[in-house]
């Protein structure tokens, strides 16, 4: 029996080819269903409820043509967003370190709202840095100059734009093979432990739960903002099939540099 999954996204156009075919490649059972949101203005709604809210009701209220879609039983519910720092109103006078320490403090927030992708009135967060992108910002399947990817927040506008110079951009999702998938989940796991540890590998499974919390992810993100004011390129939603597999028939383990 199909699982029903609901993916809620900001732009389904790569999300909606890359996940449907990364569920067909791992045989996942599921049913996908996408819906397209601002990351902000969901935010602004939440706020206005003090975050007790059901996020079907919310997304409902927000997109009333949605309402069928969001009347379905779903057994995982994703919410896939970009830590887009440039996200502001036109003409708005604030410099960019004041437009990041802003969204930064709502990501934060949602990031704390957004722990379980198996309960439907909530649903798990995963913030890819700085965009979905980021999945291309690499020459191959497992590329150890990702270690060092990294992008100024004055560029992020221009990051699709820099990314096009990746060779894996020349490859379409559709195209990609469970063993391409592994390799990328993989390879985000090591940028995960680069950035919460400072170490290019694998962590044990349990480090990696406690490091690929979004409140945790972002935290570090943060840091190089505030520091360094570049963010550490990383796509997590790809972690989406290592917290789906977990490591109870040894998926997580069995992940390696091929």
């Amino acid at each position: 029996m199909e699982k029903k999954v609901l993916f809620v996204v900001e732009g389904a156009r790569v999300e909606s080819s890359f996940f449907r075919h990364l569920a067909e490649v791992f045989s996942l059972n599921f049913e996908i269903y996408y819906l397209g949101t601002n990351i902000y203005s969901l935010y602004k709604k939440l706020k206005e409820m003090d975050f007790m809210a059901n996020i079907k009701d919310v997304l409902a209220e927000m997109h009333p043509e949605q309402k069928s879609v969001l009347s379905k039983s779903f057994a995982y519910t994703y919410l896939i967003f970009d830590c887009d720092a440039h996200h502001s109103k036109k003409n708005e006078n604030r410099n960019i370190q004041e437009i990041v320490a802003d969204n930064f403090a709502k990501l934060k927030e949602m990031a704390a709202f957004f722990i379980d992708e198996t309960d439907p009135t909530i649903g798990k967060l995963y913030i890819n840095y700085p965009m979905m992108e980021s999945f291309r910002d690499c020459d191959d399947f497992f590329d150890n100059g990702y270690e060092n990817a990294t992008i100024k927040i004055e560029k992020i506008n221009n990051y699709k734009q820099i990314v096009k110079n990746k060779k894996l951009c020349n490859k379409h999702p559709d195209n990609f093979s469970k063993n391409n998938f592994e390799s990328l989940v993989l390879q985000n796991i090591f940028k995960l432990n680069k950035l919460s540890s400072n170490v290019w590998g694998k962590p044990t499974y349990q480090t990696y739960l406690e490091e690929s919390q979004s409140s945790e992810v972002l935290k570090k993100e943060k840091a190089l903002v505030d520091k360094q004011r570049i963010l550490s390129v990383l796509n997590t939603s790809l972690l989406i099939i290592a917290d789906y597999f977990g490591n109870t028939r040894g998926f997580y383990d069995s992940l390696k540099v091929s």
